[in-house]
């Protein structure tokens, strides 16, 4: 029941792009929440490089490009791993969720439902 599918595997995986463009453009550096997910910080390293203009809370909503797509398909990503950062206040804070879902949407990939929810 925890096991995704592949396409819910790069779903999560755009969403941890999505995670991956906050940390980026807060400090230019390596997150400090590097230690909490280094299973997938490659991952969201690659997403946060070719999605951030499509994910980020500041700007209008745009064009998912081929390469955010190309790059969420072709990532092996850890599906528990981005949509708990996702859920993350810091996450919440830098991404727009309602982004992350459109991009992942334009590019074929469905979300696994609660990711990014963090119910502890």
């Amino acid at each position: 029941m925890s096991q995704l599918s592949p396409a819910g595997r790069l779903a999560a995986m755009l969403l941890l792009l999505a995670a991956a463009s906050a940390l980026a453009a807060v400090s230019g550096q390596p997150s400090p929440y590097d230690v909490k997910i280094p299973v997938c910080q490659n991952d969201i390293d690659a997403l946060w490089r070719t999605c951030k203009q499509c994910v980020q809370k500041e700007g209008p909503k745009v064009p998912t490009s081929k390469d955010c797509c190309t790059t969420i398909k072709a990532a092996d990503a850890h599906a528990t791993c981005i949509c708990d950062y996702l859920g993350s206040a810091d996450a919440k804070e830098k991404l727009s969720l309602e982004k992350v879902f459109y991009v992942t949407n334009q590019c074929g990939v469905t979300v696994p439902a609660g990711c990014g929810s963090n119910q502890v």
